[in-house]
């Protein structure tokens, strides 16, 4: 294709802030070495030997036939590559590559929104597990276009670039008709953004259609006023979105995606095993659905070891053993910090890297470094209301009650969409500070089917001299959990020393003849 610079350079730093290249800084120089080459003419100067010298920092009596480094990182880079326009890229109408056996890049259009779903069937899974794909669009429905198409177009441009900082979808902006056709080919759902006139300014009115089936599956508006959102309102904004659309525990594009891929009847496509069965976890918290999920990311890490989502799936299953006990890790601290190193290797610039790493100080109790990797986690991504309330439980587990709960509680604010477990520690902060009648309100809104719900009532009911409630909940628990003693004594002893003492107290308001039954 006839080189269009200003094109080209746009792809390549598309590419360079994507998640798959961001946190590889080898690669990123290979390839923008290569390209920056290319551009300027000098496609014949691009070896071996220059690339090692001028991309990969070697010195200059470096061998390229003693030494595989640059053909190693070559490789590497064709499968990065790959990966990108597999995922975040996969919409891009230019396309960089790298061919086999040449140093020298390629530059070629994308092919055309008709041939998109032929060729889709033809290409090979990639090597990153994925969810559903979302196209951000733009729509103005106010009369001055001259200021309201500049704000719409550039609030849904910005939520595009901060959605880049999530995890497990892929996310797209696509602003005019072509864009549009492409997308809708291709993506699962189309988020719009459209604007408004309100009573005070403009407002802001978004919705989350499913394209199979036409339906708004999600909708919400928003008043912004006269001017663009300032930046606490326009974060406000996103955080609500992203946590009712995208959200790893709650997003509605991903309970909707993985039900009509399940009641589909075909089989799920390898790359897409990991999200479905972490849905089936999260719909039912269960030690038979825990097992499953975790069998499913081994066997997908035993085959793409580098699979950054399915390795953070991975890191957040130590996360709820070490909450939920399911006993289905041995070595549970070696395990966590296994993993959390394996994925600071692999994205040292993924918010859920550092949070992981956090979880892993924890229970070294190297609070000093747990509370560095947290800020680090909240300086990526500062928007992701599932990351807030791991970040609340570790500042919790460090003994900071009033940060851990407040981080809690501004997840439950944000949106009525919100998992009911994050009743528990805002029932066991308030029942610390001894306000037993709010910790008792908490303790009614769990609905988990796990231990903690049934055990906090109970307590809770007998602190508060409601006797016949207090009984009623324990014939309940006795029924669903046969091991009622050794679940609580366990629940009372493992974790750290400042969160045990809370649960050693919550413990010792269970009716003494009940736990001798």
């Amino acid at each position: 294709m006839e080189l269009d610079r200003p094109a080209i350079e746009a792809e390549l730093e598309h590419i360079l802030t994507s998640r798959c290249f961001r946190s590889r800084k080898m690669l990123s120089q290979f390839l923008r070495y290569i390209v920056r080459e290319s551009l300027a003419g000098k496609q014949t100067q691009i070896t071996q030997h220059a690339i090692a010298l001028h991309a990969l920092g070697k010195p200059t009596d470096f061998r390229a036939m003693e030494n595989p480094l640059v053909r190693v990182q070559a490789r590497r880079l064709r499968d990065q590559l790959s990966d990108y326009y597999a995922t975040e890229g996969r919409f891009n109408p230019l396309r960089i590559s790298l061919p086999v056996g040449s140093y020298q890049p390629a530059f070629t259009h994308h092919i055309s929104p008709a041939n998109a779903a032929i060729a889709l069937q033809h290409k090979p899974a990639p090597s990153t597990s994925l969810g559903p794909g979302i196209v951000c669009i733009p729509r103005l429905f106010v009369t001055n276009e001259i200021t309201g198409w500049p704000l719409i177009t550039r609030l849904t441009r910005e939520y595009v670039d901060a959605l880049t900082r999530f995890n497990f979808c892929q996310v797209m902006f696509a602003q005019n008709a072509s864009d549009q056709a492409a997308s809708l080919a291709q993506a699962d759902f189309s988020l719009f953004f459209d604007l408004h006139n309100g009573d005070t300014g403009y407002s802001l009115k978004c919705s989350l259609v499913q394209h199979q089936t036409q339906q708004i599956i999600w909708a919400e508006s928003f008043a912004i006023g006269n001017h663009y959102p300032a930046p606490p309102l326009l974060n406000a904004i996103f955080k609500r979105i992203a946590n009712d659309s995208v959200s790893l525990e709650r997003g509605l594009a991903h309970d909707v995606w993985a039900r009509q891929l399940l009641d589909a009847g075909k089989p799920i496509a390898d790359h897409h095993r990991v999200m479905i069965a972490a849905r089936q976890q999260l719909w039912e918290l269960s030690a038979v659905n825990f097992r499953n999920l975790r069998l499913v990311c081994e066997q997908r890490l035993e085959q793409f070891p580098h699979d950054i989502q399915a390795t953070i799936i991975y890191a957040d299953l130590c996360r709820s053993e070490y909450l939920l006990k399911y006993r289905e890790f041995e070595s549970l601290k070696i395990h966590w910090a296994r993993v959390a190193d394996t994925l600071m290797q692999l994205a040292p610039g993924n918010a859920h890297s550092h949070l992981y790493a956090a979880g892993a100080y924890l229970l070294e109790e190297e609070y000093e470094l747990c509370l560095k990797a947290l800020q680090a986690a909240q300086a990526i991504n500062s928007l992701d209301t599932h990351l807030n309330t791991i970040s609340g439980l570790i500042h919790i587990g460090m003994g900071d009650w009033a940060t851990g709960s407040q981080l809690i509680q501004d997840s439950v604010d944000i949106s009525p969409i919100y998992p009911d477990w994050y009743h528990i520690p805002l029932c066991m902060s308030h029942y610390r500070e001894g306000r037993y009648l709010t910790a008792m309100q908490e303790a009614k809104k769990i609905r988990l089917k796990h231990f903690w719900g049934p055990m906090l009532r109970t307590a809770l009911y007998q602190r508060n001299d409601l006797w016949g409630k207090a009984d009623k909940e324990y014939q309940q628990l006795a029924q669903t959990c046969p091991d009622f003693v050794q679940t609580g004594q366990s629940l009372a002893q493992s974790f750290t020393h400042k969160v045990n003492q809370v649960i050693g107290k919550v413990w010792a308001d269970v009716p003494n003849d009940t736990k001798q039954l």
